[in-house]
């Protein structure tokens, strides 16, 4: 469950998507009008995002930033259906688009790319950047991806022209709605040798995005501003976003969060715990909501060697007996409940 105070949908990313399943209606779909246009919304966390990565980045706070800064080929409406985002209709065996070869037992799936598209610098966003993107994730030198079996599924991309593409997978994945949830730009990142990239500094403030807002100021600790990326008029919605800008805001603890929501200093307030949230269910002050997550938590041994991040081994690499110390420790019931 996603606590919140205040009121807001968030945007899973999709999920179990089978081959060809998507709603006859996804690529029509079209957002409700806005009630309100402009202004900026104050969100409060308590948690500081520090790496704004979609292919390293495991931090709740940062993905959800990410979510507004980057865009993906499809994405998943309020009633969990795919619909098209960076793409112009949700590929299908229905729409011709995903061609299954039951004797070779491989699959291609078409996008064609919404005409105009453009980074947040102006440069046009291609089928290009979706194979150097593929690239990076399935490259063994870039180190520390996150989920990159289904990628490897992909033999090859066949950019056809500057709209359309093809991927080729060498077996059946049904997920493959799964994949490129966020697409990197070429011009941008090209240069970074793959064995620095995990590290690089442009993760800690990405100047190039393809999102509906872009980072205008990050001050560590404190607060993240967001302004609307005009650039994105051709993304999901085909327009531009509704808010002027996204005030980040970061507080040292929940209860100081809790005390700002209540204060009004907040629209919005984030992954507040449970004993904050009871001490204001009835006050009257906040509305608390209760929304559900496309999501698990989950701890996983980094078996990186070296680790990208520190540059030193894990003390646990090849040593059983600590790793099941280390499961052993974990409170499986209290973590449950």
């Amino acid at each position: 469950m996603l606590p919140l105070l205040g009121g807001c949908s968030s945007l899973p990313s999709v999920h179990g998507i089978s081959l060809g399943s998507a709603s006859p209606s996804a690529s029509q779909y079209q957002p409700e009008p806005a009630r309100h246009e402009g202004g900026t919304l104050v969100v409060g966390d308590w948690e500081s995002p520090t790496n704004f990565s979609p292919l390293f980045n495991e931090e709740v706070p940062a993905a959800q930033l990410d979510a507004m800064l980057y865009s993906g080929l499809v994405r998943l409406d309020p009633s969990l259906q795919p619909v098209p985002d960076l793409v112009e209709r949700v590929p299908t065996l229905e729409n011709g688009d995903v061609k299954w070869n039951r004797t070779a037992g491989t699959v291609d799936v078409t996008y064609r790319l919404r005409a105009g598209l453009r980074w947040s610098d102006g440069e046009p966003l291609t089928p290009d950047d979706v194979a150097f993107t593929w690239g990076l994730i399935v490259n063994p030198k870039v180190q520390g991806v996150l989920s990159p079996d289904g990628y490897r599924a992909i033999s090859r991309i066949d950019v056809r022209d500057q709209q359309r593409f093809t991927l080729h997978f060498d077996r059946v994945y049904p997920k493959f709605l799964n994949l490129f949830p966020a697409v990197l730009p070429q011009h941008r990142l090209a240069g970074i040798a793959p064995e620095q990239l995990a590290t690089n500094a442009f993760w800690g403030r990405p100047d190039v995005v393809s999102g509906p807002f872009k980072i205008s100021e990050l001050v560590p600790d404190d607060h993240i501003t967001l302004v609307r990326n005009d650039a994105w008029s051709q993304g999901r919605a085909g327009r531009r976003a509704h808010l002027d800008g996204i005030l980040y805001k970061i507080y040292p603890e929940a209860g100081q969060l809790t005390d700002a929501a209540r204060a009004g200093q907040v629209s919005l307030a984030l992954e507040l715990p449970d004993d904050q949230l009871a001490t204001q269910a009835n006050t009257g002050a906040v509305t608390v909501q209760r929304r559900s997550q496309l999501a698990y938590e989950q701890v996983t041994f980094n078996q990186a060697d070296p680790n990208p991040l520190t540059g030193v081994s894990p003390p646990w690499k090849n040593d059983p007996a600590l790793l099941q110390a280390l499961r052993a420790a974990i409170n499986r019931p209290g973590i449950v409940k």
